[in-house]
């Protein structure tokens, strides 16, 4: 059971020390290895795979998504740092980057939708070499995922 009845109410449970997650589809694009940089002109197709035709169900009707992916080429980098020197000379925890150099490699891109052809999505700007699985998919919703007083160094 997930979940735990006390006089009080819900008690949550303990949380999992690791965590497993299947792909749900694949990117494909021609980008055979990782770039820092120039991937807003770079078509995708994400291959979902055949059990989640259901859960594409009106997802055209969006302009957006937020795409979630793996880096498993990352998982096999030299170098594990905690902190990284970015082109501005200032440093910074792994955490306040975009590098893909993170303790559990994961990519999350918001990025226009260009078209969907059955189980495939075309967006633009994913910043995921070809093979890289997709975990997730979300739409984008403005009020919730842009925030107009954002700060940035």
């Amino acid at each position: 059971m997930f979940w735990r009845r006390k006089r009080e109410g819900w008690v949550r449970p303990d949380p999992p020390a690791q965590v497993t997650l299947d792909a749900i589809g694949y990117v494909r694009n021609g980008v055979r290895k990782p770039r820092p940089r120039g991937w807003e002109k770079v078509e995708s197709r994400i291959e979902l795979l055949p059990e989640h035709q259901a859960r594409l169900q009106g997802i055209e009707r969006y302009s957006h998504l937020i795409v979630v992916f793996y880096l498993d080429i990352a998982e096999d980098a030299p170098e594990k740092p905690e902190k990284l020197t970015l082109e501005s000379g200032q440093a910074y925890g792994i955490f306040a980057t975009r590098s893909q150099l993170r303790p559990n490699h994961l990519g999350v891109s918001a990025v226009p939708l260009i078209a969907r052809e059955g189980l495939a999505l075309t967006v633009r700007g994913l910043d995921a070499v070809d093979g890289t699985a997709v975990l997730d998919i979300k739409p984008y919703l403005p009020a919730y995922d842009a925030i107009g007083d954002a700060r940035t160094p």
